[in-house]
């Protein structure tokens, strides 16, 4: 179950991370959680710094006073700030476990030339290496509601099924993340094109319609298995996997959220799931990456 009780948001007092940390402090007033806020230093400036006698830790925390009022953070919110010298991503990570955060929220760098979201080395980096789900939001994001200080007006949760493990689990978070909101999920299944032309073309549409017809009834059985208390839709649609499920979401009227699923890292360093990675690139809505947990053997 998925039931923030801290979020951790990481900022480089850039436009993007003040973006994703009045989406973090929404998350956390929604979730009636504490609002975590991090600035990592880097080591080399900090030692230039006192060189000069410059006090670069006093400075970013005030930076962080400033950031907060700016994000539009209440004063009652219970918000814990932190500052830390060291490698971006690696202190991200060893802040989040250290403090015990549920998710880590992280902005989006801005877009490339052809619209798609650029992630800058810190944030590919968490995604990477962190042991807790992640949320991405991208720059162009605004809260769903002008008049709300949550994240009322979500809608809807949107979860990526591939029917493996990970995206059961994640399922299960989307499911909880739906309640906290009071949104629908829906439930989006993608069927690959396969690369084929010419004659086997007509038989690849043939595999491709039975096997969309089986995922309909497999998300039909595990809409119907979660319970009265979110309303539920399913889709399934064919085409390129990340591209489908970016643009599913883009085309949504509302304000929507991906949730993904991925396995925890292996080893350090251990990338994402290609697709998973490639649909947090391409997304222009906040995109949540669960962990999956490891299981009993």
């Amino acid at each position: 179950m998925f039931h923030p009780r801290r979020v951790l948001a990481a900022t480089d007092f850039s436009e993007p991370s003040r973006v994703a940390l009045t989406m973090a402090a929404r998350l956390a007033i929604h979730c009636h959680a504490e609002l975590h806020v991090l600035h990592i230093e880097d080591p080399l400036l900090c030692a230039a710094a006192r060189a000069d006698h410059v006090d670069l830790v006093g400075q970013a925390r005030e930076e962080l006073d400033a950031l907060v009022t700016s994000a539009g953070v209440p004063s009652w919110l219970v918000t814990h700030q932190h500052v830390a010298i060291g490698p971006a991503t690696e202190g991200i990570c060893n802040i989040a476990r250290r403090e015990h955060a549920d998710v880590v929220v992280v902005g989006a760098t801005g877009v490339s030339g052809v619209e798609h979201v650029v992630f800058g080395s810190t944030a590919e980096g968490v995604l990477r290496r962190s042991e807790v789900p992640v949320l991405v939001v991208p720059h162009t994001w605004l809260p769903p509601s002008a008049t709300a200080i949550d994240l009322s007006g979500t809608s809807p949760v949107i979860v990526g099924v591939d029917f493996t493990v990970g995206s059961f689990q994640a399922v299960g978070a989307a499911r909880q993340l739906a309640r906290l909101l009071h949104t629908s999920l829906e439930l989006l299944h993608v069927v690959p094109t396969r690369p084929v032309i010419g004659r086997g073309r007509m038989r690849a549409v043939r595999v491709e319609a039975a096997e969309g017809d089986r995922a309909r009834q497999e998300l039909d059985h595990l809409a119907g298995a979660l319970g009265a208390d979110v309303v539920v839709t399913t889709r399934v649609e064919t085409g390129s996997v990340a591209e489908t499920l970016a643009k599913a979401a883009s085309d949504e009227s509302g304000h929507p959220i991906i949730v993904l699923g991925r396995r925890l890292p292996l080893h350090p360093g251990d990338v994402p799931g290609a697709i998973a990675s490639r649909v947090v690139s391409l997304a222009r809505v906040p995109t949540f990456m669960f962990m999956e947990r490891n299981l009993p053997d």
